[in-house]
């Protein structure tokens, strides 16, 4: 992901010219993997760990706890209708302090004793207060991470996709672990496999770069606003979104389905790994996809894969079916991300990355996965696996932003940069 540039790789050895020169991944710099490379992989190992744990599991904890399948939609969505706010505010001060890595490892702490209190959650407005606590602890760092994260990677000629790739190594490592040990030890184990994956995101957060201090910067809500109404940010967010959203059945009632289909944990754990496993591949090529690596062609595959993978899943009732399916997950998830990252790295105005990383976060997985889950809770609640259908639409919805996206050009972001420019 870096305007068409091959990654590096390992190859690049000790010759101190080439590393200059190449965008580097997991490089090896006088004899040892970089180190700032291998501090932001951490983070992710440890940020995708906790979600391994939860994406899969999460809903039937709940389940477990005695919660139907609305509230559990309900539950899900609290969140991400919090972090609406929550995220462009943390945004907001890092931008202005340039303190992301300090709010990084305060929200990690906050995280961890917000999901502890829910071993104490009885009624169904316990659950909803807690997951309004997480929409402002947890799924705030993500965020405030791949802005720090792009920053190095931008500075350092670093590659995007061979650093985040060891956060899907640690995806699949976590749910296959969960649904071994949702097996022997029923979903029970769900809570204090997350509570320590937290302490592990924790012990990331303290070891992430700093950054070098710079001058302060100017910070607007009319720089903010300009960004937010510049088409090719809105057409942006439209083709990532919905690409994003169409995965709210899966994430929300995909192992509940799975479950009363008949397949066991371990079955359910192997079908998250194989579509993380093919993410990953995707994530590993990524630096040399060139021009093919543009964000409104990764936007686009995104959209064909949604239009593919969600009405052939609401009929995929075998493991043998299934499990083919799973790898789309490239497309529908990951070269959803990989587009969105792209855009980001080329298109966030100076002084504005950690803004424009909130705003996206925001708006994707805040309104837009706000209002898709309770949604999903209801059509899976009246139609069950036939829910997929209404995902697959939103394939169309993709495709359709991304055409009118490379149709805007601009594909370096210097307009869109320069237009939300902080004013002095």
């Amino acid at each position: 992901m870096h305007n068409g540039r091959d990654s590096a790789s390992v190859s690049a050895g000790n010759d101190p010219e080439r590393l200059e020169k190449a965008p580097r991944g997991m490089a090896i710099v006088h004899g040892i993997a970089d180190p700032v490379a291998v501090r932001l992989a951490l983070f992710y190992t440890a940020y995708f760990a906790v979600a391994g744990v939860l994406l899969p599991y999460w809903p039937a904890w709940l389940e477990g706890r005695g919660l139907d399948p609305v509230t559990i939609g309900a539950v899900l969505a609290v969140g991400f209708w919090i972090k609406l706010a929550a995220q462009p505010a943390m945004a907001a001060a890092a931008d202005a302090s340039g303190a992301l890595r300090g709010l990084v490892i305060l929200l990690s702490v906050a995280a961890l004793a917000v999901y502890a209190g829910f071993a104490w959650a009885q009624e169904p407005w316990h659950y909803l207060a807690l997951a309004a606590l997480v929409g402002v602890t947890f799924q705030t760092i993500m965020p405030l991470g791949e802005a720090l994260s792009l920053a190095e990677i931008r500075d350092r000629g670093l590659d995007y996709g061979r650093i985040r790739i060891w956060g899907s190594v640690a995806f699949i490592a976590a749910a296959g672990l969960g649904g071994w040990t949702i097996d022997v030890f029923q979903t029970e184990a769900v809570l204090p496999m997350a509570l320590a994956a937290l302490a592990a995101l924790v012990l990331a957060a303290a070891l992430m770069p700093r950054r070098k201090a710079r001058a302060a910067r100017s910070w607007s809500w009319l720089a903010v606003g300009r960004l937010v109404a510049d088409r090719r940010f809105v057409t942006f967010v439209i083709a990532a979104g919905a690409a994003q959203a169409s995965h709210c059945v899966f994430y929300g009632f995909g192992t509940i389905a799975w479950r009363r289909i008949g397949f066991d944990d371990t079955v359910i754990g192997m079908l998250w790994t194989i579509g993380v496993l093919a993410e990953i591949v995707l994530f590993w090529v990524a630096g040399r996809l060139g021009r093919f690596g543009s964000a409104p062609v990764l936007l686009a595959v995104a959209g064909v894969g949604v239009l593919v993978r969600w009405p052939l899943t609401a009929v995929a009732d075998a493991v043998a079916l299934a499990a083919p399916l799973q790898v789309l997950h490239a497309l529908t998830f990951g070269a959803a991300h990989l587009g969105a990252m792209r855009f980001l790295q080329d298109n966030a105005p100076p002084g504005l990355e950690a803004t424009a990383q909130a705003l996206y976060y925001a708006l994707v997985t805040g309104v837009l996965m706000g209002a898709c889950m309770p949604a999903a809770g209801l059509l899976y609640d009246a139609v069950g696996m036939g829910a997929y259908h209404a995902m697959g639409a939103l394939g169309l919805v993709t495709l359709a932003a991304a055409a009118l996206l490379a149709r805007f050009g601009g594909g370096d972001g210097s307009q869109l940069s320069r237009s939300s420019e902080p004013a002095a």
